[in-house]
């Protein structure tokens, strides 16, 4: 598994993350950050990553200047792996915290212009993310949720993007 674009491209992320993890496949991050440098950019924003397992997602916008990334993940063995990652690359504007990320938004008052979030896809009420990721957007901020393409989301998104056998379907915060 490697980084797509920007100033890390090529960085290869070895094992060391937790067995359960899926990590985003190569294919889908490239059409995720080839659609977000395109419609928003990524230069100077604040990045909420959830569930974010191996944190290549993570990588992903720090590469590509992002200013500042929160990663969010309940597991202990991701964190470290992170936390390894963070201090080998000398990422100071990487922040990483363990923590159930419902639990997490629920304790929230930060805002971000992108929110990221891969959950497990078996996760017992994961429609619930949308609404709750939503409202820590900044306006014009943009939510991208991975899931199974037969999902149902109660919320209306802008657009929806399948990528084999996962979705990613895109809110943008209007007002």
């Amino acid at each position: 598994m490697r980084v797509t674009g920007g100033n890390l491209k090529g960085f290869q992320l070895n094992s060391g993350f937790a067995t359960h993890v899926r990590p985003s496949t190569d294919f889908m991050r490239e059409g995720i950050f080839n659609f977000l440098m395109h419609e928003k950019g990524i230069e100077n924003a604040s990045v909420l990553d959830l569930f974010s397992g191996s944190g290549i997602v993570s990588l992903e916008f720090l590469s590509r200047d992002a200013g500042s990334v929160l990663s969010v993940d309940a597991d202990i063995k991701n964190v470290k792996f992170q936390q390894r990652i963070k201090k080998e690359l000398k990422l100071d504007t990487w922040e990483i915290a363990k923590d159930d990320v419902f639990r997490f938004l629920n304790n929230n008052e930060r805002m971000f212009d992108l929110i990221f979030a891969d959950p497990p896809y078996d996760l017992p009420n994961i429609q619930n993310l949308t609404k709750m990721a939503y409202q820590f957007l900044n306006v014009g901020g943009i939510f991208i949720f991975e899931h199974k393409p037969e999902l149902v989301l109660t919320q209306d998104f802008k657009w929806k993007k399948q990528y084999g056998h996962a979705s990613c379907s895109i809110f943008v915060r209007e007002n």
